[in-house]
């Protein structure tokens, strides 16, 4: 479906996004489609919510008011799903946009992509994991304003820089040794398993530049589009440690070592090893494609 054409519902929970942010949900939300509907949530008697009532004019945003009946129970979040639900039956929208860092949408999310909406969700890098994993994509607002620190912590819900390059390697696994894959299937396949993933909360403005940041991996031109390899530095590594299984089944071989004899050995030499790393999905395949050697009923041998 082309962008232009998406009609998106956006919900904000002033109780849990600051103004400051308007801007930055605005523009995010241009590379998505239009805004049809525009809703703010809160209790607009209050004090809190006057650094908010500047902007509503400013951005047609339609203030909902409503009132906390009890005291420590949030009323706007009551009202904001209410909404949600209106909307998603009138079938007027394509995606919604929850904004806000509580996790009590979660569920909403959840409700609205099982009837087929895409759901965006838009919130501080404190917003917890569940909420984010709810939405087909998060927006950490506070990295994206520069407000936070791009590199993720322990007080951060954003996945983890590691995390995200074992799972490139693990792409890269399924594929024949040396294979290259183009980054824009990388990065779709990245947005699909994490939500929230997004080069900009690691510090960088394109994914090929994100990409590059790691001594593991190595862009390649091809043509008009970009590919991914295995970093060639891990050449060397992988002679490093074909010698050493040459060198070990030299020194034995009156006694056949099998796989998992070889693997545990490969494993207490190199501490870091890692079969992924290398471009293999298995510890066979690696060895099998080693020079000189064969394998006979998961043993090695030498040829």
């Amino acid at each position: 479906m082309n962008t232009e054409n998406l009609n998106i519902a956006l919900l904000i929970d002033s109780d849990n996004i600051a103004p400051k942010y308007v801007e930055t949900i605005f523009d995010e939300l241009k590379t998505v489609g239009t805004v049809t509907v525009k809703r703010i949530y809160g209790d607009w008697t209050l004090e809190q919510a006057k650094s908010w009532k500047s902007l509503l004019p400013e951005y047609a945003l339609m203030p909902m008011q409503q009132y906390a009946y009890t005291s420590r129970k949030n009323s706007t979040d009551s009202a904001m799903i209410i909404d949600a639900m209106d909307i998603l039956y009138l079938n007027a929208v394509d995606v919604f946009c929850l904004a806000s860092s509580d996790s009590d949408f979660t569920r909403l999310a959840a409700r609205l992509r099982e009837s087929g909406k895409q759901v965006i969700g838009m919130g501080e890098s404190k917003t917890p994991k569940a909420f984010v994993s709810a939405c087909d994509s998060f927006r950490y607002l506070d990295v994206l304003s520069g407000e936070a620190d791009a590199e993720p912590s322990d007080a951060t819900s954003i996945t983890p820089r590691k995390e995200i390059e074992q799972e490139i390697l693990s792409m890269l696994s399924q594929k024949e040794a040396g294979a290259k894959i183009q980054i824009s299937v990388v990065k779709e396949a990245l947005q699909r398993k994490y939500s929230d993933f997004d080069e900009r909360n690691y510090g960088f403005s394109k994914f090929s530049g994100f990409l590059k940041s790691f001594s593991t991996f190595k862009v390649l031109p091809d043509g008009d589009r970009h590919t991914l390899s295995v970093c060639l530095q891990y050449s060397a590594r992988k002679a490093e440690i074909e010698a050493y299984v040459l060198s070990l089944l030299q020194k034995n071989r009156a006694h056949r070592l099998n796989i998992g004899e070889i693997n545990s050995k490969i494993t207490e030499r190199f501490k870091d090893f890692s079969v992924k790393s290398l471009g293999y999905k298995q510890i066979k395949l690696f060895l099998s494609d080693i020079d000189g050697v064969e394998i006979e009923n998961c043993d090695l041998v030498l040829k």
